[in-house]
């Protein structure tokens, strides 16, 4: 694809940045903001369908409405000036897939290109469900110009959907990792094992309880950090070790942004992800691996794109928590090999997630040269 107006691409963006913070949003506001910096022009058409957490997956008369007027606002885009593409970022949650189905053929039927960044994993289950749902998926996915998948593990999503040479893989890049993160990590206070999500169903929050209370008899603190989207879902987790020795370190510590995040991710001894839905590219993991920070995580979805088993963290098959607190013991038992798997997932990083390497790919689909650097220049 090769921009029709000089050497910076010019978008039409749909898709939803924060609020609701999750994810999703960040990573494609991230995105967004690079390509910006870049010289790129993005035009943003945003969902608008949930404006918070407790919002996301629920359908209301006022996402139908919304869904109405983003018809509007994206063909008031294309009208008054042609791009040189629709990128759209797209899920398999029923109602937003089903308005991504007709906002594409009404864009291919206009002859406007489209590239999809998946975020999400499911199109095969979508199609296996009926004959209508595998001619949606089809016609959503077969008809894009390229379609972005975020590792190599989740292009079988889509693969049966689209044509080979169309599927690309660009990996996430976090927010700008501060630079005492960036810098090789050092012994950081009592050891910490952490969860950093929503505490929300589907979430992993009560998998993490049954972790900590297993991992009782260590002088660790667990910490869980991240709103609280499910009053049932921290009921639940407190439950558990009500009456476990943990209980005491086992510390609901809420939301933190910004530094605090970064500060809880650097000085944790291990990241504890025990998501039990299919993710694709949690950014949390992303950020661990920016920090140096190990990772146990259950294998589901594209995780095994992030988690190199024995190199950045480990993996333990899905539903098995004793194999997952196994692993934590491990890294907790084991400085050296805490610093190898400290040594990987920085090295990994680097390597594929880091802004300048995210940046170039997206160059590489646009055939768009290189213009400007995505790393801030440093003051003295």
């Amino acid at each position: 694809m090769t921009p029709s107006r000089g050497l910076a691409p010019d978008l039409v963006v749909l898709s939803q940045v924060p609020p609701p913070v999750h994810g999703q949003t960040l990573m494609t506001k991230r995105t967004l903001d690079l390509l910006a910096r870049d010289g790129w022009t993005l035009r943003l058409v945003d969902r608008r369908f949930s404006r918070s957490i407790d919002e996301v997956g629920t359908p209301s008369v006022r996402k139908l409405l919304a869904a109405v007027g983003l018809a509007a606002r994206l063909a008031g885009q294309v009208i008054r000036r042609r791009p040189d593409a629709v990128l759209l970022f797209a899920t398999t949650r029923t109602a937003s897939f089903c308005v991504d189905v007709v906002l594409v053929r009404l864009l291919r039927a206009v002859r406007v290109p489209v590239v999809l960044s998946i975020h999400s994993v499911g199109f095969r289950r979508i199609a296996a469900r009926s004959a209508v749902g595998a001619a949606a998926v089809r016609s959503l996915l077969g008809t894009a110009e390229a379609v972005v998948c975020l590792g190599p593990t989740l292009t079988a999503d889509v693969r049966p959907f689209v044509r080979a040479d169309r599927v690309r893989v660009i990996r996430n890049t976090p927010a700008e990792v501060p630079p005492v993160i960036a810098a090789e990590r050092q012994a950081h206070g009592r050891r910490t094992v952490l969860w950093l999500s929503n505490l929300m169903p589907g979430k992993g929050a009560e998998t993490f309880a049954h972790v900590a209370a297993d991992l009782a008899d260590h002088d660790v603190d667990f910490r869980m950090v991240g709103p609280v989207a499910d009053d049932a879902t921290a009921d639940a987790v407190r439950s558990i070790v009500v009456g476990s020795a943990v209980r005491s370190r086992l510390h609901l510590d809420g939301p933190a942004y910004g530094a605090a995040k970064w500060e809880a991710v650097r000085g944790a001894t291990v990241l504890a992800f025990t998501s039990e839905l299919d993710e694709a590219q949690p950014l949390t993991i992303v950020e661990a691996m920016a920090c140096g920070t190990p990772v146990v995580a259950f294998d589901r979805g594209g995780i095994a794109d992030l988690v190199e088993h024995g190199v950045t963290g480990f993996l333990a098959e899905p539903g098995d928590t004793a194999a997952f607190a196994a692993h934590v013991r491990q890294i907790l038992d084991d400085p050296g090999l805490a610093a190898r798997l400290r040594r990987g997932a920085l090295d990994a990083y680097a390597a594929r997630h880091a802004p300048d390497t995210h940046v170039q790919a997206w160059r590489d689909l646009f055939d768009h040269p290189r213009t400007t650097s995505t790393t801030p220049r440093r003051t003295r």
